[in-house]
């Protein structure tokens, strides 16, 4: 398998318990910096994929997220501020923040991995749109079963999901 593109999603993945953190109170797992690095190295993109709903309650800045997320390696980031009960198009699991990514960035999605702590959102939206995915047991504590999801790779945490994806690239 080639890789190309991965998405990685924020709170739980990157740092933090899986739920909202303030960008000043965020710090990411221990190692990350250095496997974004080593995927860059390796010529793949790497976007944030996250869904913020404090950013429409006014608690948290997009601008600022944007920032604090390019600030830790991240080649972009997509975004969506709306609760799931706006039933936007955008929040994770449906398809609107990588529709997003498709119109601003070439990548096939047989070619790219989503790396996620959540089965509910991140590795429904992986299954979904044919997109490997790749659960990390940090953050959010979901039982995979409840969602019955196939080709879902399971890694304690974000470095070994870097990890496998630099030994896995072909």
């Amino acid at each position: 398998m080639i890789i190309t593109t991965v998405f990685i999603d924020r709170d739980g993945t990157v740092g933090g318990n899986g739920h909202f953190k303030m960008i000043e109170d965020f710090k990411p797992y221990a190692g990350f910096g250095e496997v974004i690095r080593k995927l860059k190295e390796s010529k793949i993109a790497v976007y944030c994929l996250t869904n913020q709903t404090h950013i429409n309650s006014g608690d948290m800045d997009y601008e600022d997220l944007k920032k604090s997320m390019v600030k830790l390696g991240f080649d972009d980031v997509f975004v969506c501020p709306h609760t799931e009960f706006e039933n936007c198009e955008c929040r994770k699991p449906k398809r609107g923040l990588i529709e997003q990514a498709h119109k601003k960035y070439n990548f096939s999605n047989e070619s790219a991995v989503i790396i996620g702590d959540s089965y509910k959102s991140d590795m429904r939206l992986a299954m979904e749109e044919s997109i490997l995915g790749i659960h990390v047991a940090t953050g959010r504590k979901e039982v995979r079963n409840d969602y019955h999801l196939d080709n879902i790779i399971e890694t304690k945490d974000i470095v070994s999901a870097c990890t496998w994806i630099i030994k896995n690239n072909c």
